[in-house]
């Protein structure tokens, strides 16, 4: 993109070319002779009012159900599971249950987002459709550090199935042959978001600093995508639990949904004519002393270096 000390809204944009350019020229570092320059005029100022003075970056997102959820069940003696379950569970559970635990584990397939883009916001909507204590519970994501195991277990309630391969329980992470280091799962010690959940509905946890740190992590590295540990209030309270509809669900509706709003990588700039990283004179003399010919500035690869070279190099004046 085209800078100089003077903003866009002082030249219209050819004006605000040809001043560039012509600092370009009477430059000493910059050598085009005058019987070259000539012969451009009119094409020269045809591909200038092409020039776009405006920023071109833009944001894209995606919007993605789990890859699979689970859920970690602290109750002996077994090992329990949620794997295939329409829910999943995070809090504390009553007497009936023994007073006992359960974290959700949930993840993500991000793979649609390209390498090298820039994560700019990350919220998670997830439906809480059963709860405990009608009173406010936080509910915190935390970034889990192991990869996680859905097997073909079915439950209907927080109590859980008998594990089946490759379920994760509160032990195994993949049962029946990958302990936990710890029993109850491997996450950060760092809550990536908090949400109060009390009553039966639709919860957001939206972006946050560590939300965002997070899916950028697992952007720049996908083998450490481990997804995140949901985790209810693990005090003494009993019957905290919150339940949430999982990813397979029979309503589609009610499913969680990870939206991510990311800004791609910039694209291999041909007009980066000599290769140093990025479009300035240099280039534009390359491309000027080539016109007419097919030679390195023929950025469009369309018959000779023309006006369209011309107007793509200018358009990316200064970027790498």
């Amino acid at each position: 993109m085209l800078q100089t000390s003077h903003s866009c809204s002082e030249h219209g944009a050819s004006e605000y070319s040809v001043l560039l350019l012509t600092q370009t020229f009477l430059s000493p570092s910059y050598s085009i002779s005058m019987s070259t320059l000539r012969p451009l005029h009119a094409s020269l100022l045809a591909a200038l009012v092409a020039v776009n003075c405006s920023e071109f970056a833009s944001a894209d997102s995606i919007t993605k159900t789990p890859s699979k959820d689970n859920t970690l069940i602290q109750q002996s003696p077994g090992e329990w599971s949620c794997g295939m379950a329409t829910y999943f569970f995070a809090g504390r559970v009553g007497v009936n249950g023994g007073s006992t635990l359960r974290r959700g584990a949930v993840r993500f397939d991000i793979s649609a987002i390209p390498p090298g883009a820039t994560v700019t916001s990350v919220s998670l909507r997830m439906y809480s459709s059963a709860v405990g204590l009608v009173t406010a519970q936080p509910v915190e994501l935390r970034r889990g550090l192991l990869d996680f195991g859905e097997g073909p277990s079915v439950a209907f309630g927080g109590g859980g199935a008998n594990a089946e391969p490759p379920d994760s329980t509160w032990n195994y992470k993949f049962y029946p042959t990958t302990l936990w280091p710890t029993p109850g799962g491997s996450f950060s010690s760092t809550i990536s978001a908090t949400k109060n959940v009390a009553n039966v509905g639709y919860y957001t946890w939206s972006t946050t600093a560590a939300l965002v740190a997070d899916v950028q992590a697992w952007v720049n590295a996908p083998s450490t995508n481990f997804g995140w540990i949901v985790i209810c209030d693990e005090g003494g309270e009993l019957q905290t639990v919150k339940r949430f509809d999982s990813r397979e669900s029979s309503v589609a509706a009610t499913r969680p949904t990870l939206t991510i709003v990311y800004t791609p990588p910039p694209p291999a700039n041909p007009a980066d004519l000599n290769h140093d990283g990025a479009v300035n004179g240099t280039d534009l003399s390359m491309l000027i002393n080539a016109w007419g010919t097919t030679g390195v500035g023929n950025i469009d690869g369309i018959g000779t270096v023309d006006a369209a070279d011309l107007s793509i190099l200018l358009n990316a004046w200064n970027q790498a």
